[in-house]
């Protein structure tokens, strides 16, 4: 089942919780199958969760940590009942080389998907066992040299701190047998529009390697600590902003806030000579009303392909 990475609009969906069983599921899967019929997404994107520290000193978690259904399972039901094409994440720092590939051909073989992103793990607090995202990178593409498989890796457009540019690493990762990136959830154009001048500068071959840029519509201002639990990098004008309106008009507000963020983004992308179409990746995290997954596509007419 293939599909253009180019450009794409993609739907980030969190697998259920163990805890909430068969009802869990068949509530989750209501909800994709909404999203699906009403709006327009090239594929699912299906992340990986982890229990982890908070990687931002304002972060804030208010839920304990639950274990999820494996996002393969979940991705086949959502192939096989919607007919539409399904990516999984994985997380590859925190096994050996050899238990990553094990689980590469029972994702290629057993549940017969292609597509995946594979992300690390912060490296500043404890070593793990695991490769590195770019040697996992080369090794699954080696193991399955001339197929189908598809290699994504995460972009984080913005690292505080770190005295690695971003196009370096995603030129090493590309260089390793990327095939696209999804970014962190973003809420300044300018951390997309520097990366992107940076690929013009100095990896141009980055140019053409699609980028989707997630998306992520808040409910409620108080949800914004627990984005920056997850290391998204929030402006302090969208907090004011989002902090001072009543809370019953927050979620709308937020929904403009991202389309004038892309709006912005691609007045940066038509500057740029030579870049691939961005595309989306819409990431509801938290409990975002499904009529707002959609009315945010209705607002953002250059989302919803042709």
């Amino acid at each position: 089942m293939t599909w253009e990475l180019q450009g794409a609009t993609i739907l980030e969906v969190v697998p259920p919780t163990l805890e909430s069983g068969d009802e869990g599921v068949s509530k989750r899967l209501r909800r994709v199958e909404k999203l699906l019929s009403e709006g327009s997404f090239d594929a699912v994107n299906l992340p990986e969760i982890h229990d982890e520290e908070s990687r931002d000193t304002r972060g804030v978690r208010k839920l304990d940590f639950s274990n999820r259904l494996d996002g393969r399972i979940f991705g086949q039901m959502i192939r096989e009942q919607f007919d539409v094409p399904v990516i999984v994440n994985h997380v590859v720092a925190h096994a050996p080389l050899d238990h990553q590939i094990l689980w590469l051909h029972e994702t290629v073989r057993e549940y017969g998907i292609t597509d995946m992103i594979l992300v690390g793990a912060p490296h500043d607090r404890q070593i793990w066992p695991g490769p590195s995202v770019a040697e996992a990178n080369n090794a699954f593409k080696s193991e399955f040299a001339d197929s189908d498989l598809r290699v994504g890796n995460i972009c984080i457009p913005e690292r505080p701190g770190s005295p690695i540019p971003e196009s370096e690493r995603m030129a090493e990762k590309v260089g390793a047998g990327a095939d696209f990136f999804t970014t962190q959830i973003l809420f300044c154009a300018a951390e997309i529009s520097q990366l992107w001048q940076q690929f013009s500068k100095n990896h141009s071959e980055l140019l053409q390697i699609p980028v989707l840029i997630s998306l992520c519509p808040v409910k409620k201002s108080e949800n914004l600590a627990f984005l920056r639990y997850l290391g998204v990098q929030v402006p302090n004008q969208v907090e004011e902003t989002l902090g001072q309106i009543a809370a019953d008009e927050c979620l709308d507000a937020s929904l403009e806030i991202l389309c004038e963020l892309q709006k912005q983004i691609l007045e940066s992308s038509n500057k740029i000579k030579d870049l691939a179409s961005p595309g989306w990746n819409i990431a509801p995290v938290g409990s975002i009303p499904a009529s707002a997954v959609l009315d945010l596509m209705q607002r953002l007419p250059s989302a919803i392909p042709s």
